[in-house]
């Protein structure tokens, strides 16, 4: 019922081992596809429309994205596809998202502008975090990539329309943001709090020189795709 796919680039073998078993040990897990951008790095969005194509020739009716620093109870999938099936009109879903000691990540945000850019660097706050009660499910055009539980059916309307999922041209980073929007174009995109993961987010762009050059331009990338149309 629910395929799943993970891009790795010079990950610790003990971490894929974690996420694998954790999604291995789900009963409504059928396949697991494990892109490996290690030699060749064709970036996090290329690398899981690869995997993509492998549950189209399935009958897989969910694809779950997930990051290999990901953890979760045994129950959460189970949750979030009984949710899915009585929700048929969601195409995309998002839980709430821990940080490992407990604390809210919130990942569920409003569209950026180049000055809320701007002001996370100076500041180090997120000018687009969105604060939701922990009951209920809401509507959100930007939700992270770390955990993308995706109707397969939603997918297919989004490559119908444009050609593409993930937008090749983004490297990595802004590939989430791009993906959310586009897709609540052709199905309802969630924040569903009721349910949570833990997230034992690294943000590497604000310690490497290189990851924030590399953040850097493809936000730009992301910023002309988009002009006139920030929000």
């Amino acid at each position: 019922m629910v395929n799943c796919s993970i891009v790795t680039y010079r990950t610790e073998e003990a971490e894929l081992s974690s996420i694998m078993k954790l999604l291995k040990g789900c009963p409504e897990v059928a396949e697991v596809y494990v892109v490996d951008n290690t030699y060749d790095n064709v970036g996090y969005g290329r690398g899981h429309n690869k995997a993509f194509e492998k549950t189209f020739s399935t009958d897989a009716k969910y694809h779950l994205v997930v990051n290999t620093d990901i953890r979760f109870e045994p129950d959460v999938i189970t949750r979030i596809v009984g949710f899915m099936d009585a929700h048929p009109d969601v195409g995309h879903l998002m839980p709430r998202v821990l940080n490992v000691d407990g604390t809210d990540q919130h990942l569920a945000k409003s569209l950026p502008s180049p000055l809320d850019l701007i002001h996370r660097r100076l500041f180090g706050s997120h000018r687009c975090e969105l604060a939701f009660p922990e009951t209920g499910f809401y509507d959100v055009r930007y939700l992270s990539g770390c955990f993308m539980f995706l109707r397969v059916d939603a997918m297919r309307r989004l490559k119908e329309k444009d050609g593409y999922l993930f937008d090749s041209r983004f490297f990595m980073y802004p590939e989430d943001i791009d993906f959310t929007r586009r897709m609540a174009q052709v199905a309802r995109t969630v924040y569903w709090p009721e349910v949570s993961i833990i997230h034992d987010h690294r943000r590497e762009s604000y310690e490497s020189l290189r990851m924030t050059r590399i953040h850097a331009w493809n936000m730009l990338k992301y910023f002309w795709k988009w002009r006139g149309d920030w929000r």
